[in-house]
């Protein structure tokens, strides 16, 4: 028998590396208030600044993930170049330098798969928003096989599907 509701678990498990570093800047920061002589006040404040700024970035990236699976992120195509951004990360590809483009599906979940001449790889879920951007900007490369594209979105086994491959 649990005391404490699951959703108050929930919360301070998702939150617990912010608070975590909270914690550990207030101690410091006492300490450094507290502390005697020219040397250890600095050590202690520079090491408070430091778990300050760990804080926000903790702070930040809990906030973004929250429900994480739900959000996928979105697409952008500016310029010829293809960019993914999910959860305060981004990465981009110009479709200059693409080497090939595949769909790979698995349960009902559909991802485009892009690489470019440097090795690079996005993984990019068809939920997320601005997929039609990705669309258009495959479908402005000669070659790509739309049929493959159809025959991608509505498949729900595991397979892959070479949409364009550079020559």
């Amino acid at each position: 028998m649990n005391i404490v509701r699951p959703s108050v678990i929930k919360f301070f498990s998702h939150w617990s590396e912010a608070i975590i570093i909270l914690v550990g800047a207030v101690l410091f920061g006492y300490l450094t208030a507290q502390a005697m002589g020219l040397i250890l006040p600095l050590v202690y404040g520079l090491i408070t600044i430091t778990l300050l700024i760990l804080f926000f970035v903790a702070l930040r990236r809990a906030s973004a993930s929250v429900d994480a699976n739900e959000r996928s992120g979105f697409v952008q195509v500016d310029e010829r170049q293809i960019t993914y951004f999910n959860l305060g990360q981004s990465w981009s590809i110009s479709l200059n330098d693409l080497t090939s483009v595949v769909i790979e599906t698995n349960s009902g979940r559909i991802f485009w798969i892009i690489r470019d001449l440097f090795g690079s790889v996005i993984r990019i879920p068809n939920t997320a928003t601005g997929n039609e951007n990705l669309f258009d900007a495959v479908s402005s490369l000669n070659g790509a096989s739309f049929e493959q594209i159809s025959t991608a979105m509505g498949f729900n086994g595991p397979a892959t599907f070479t949409i364009w491959r550079k020559i």
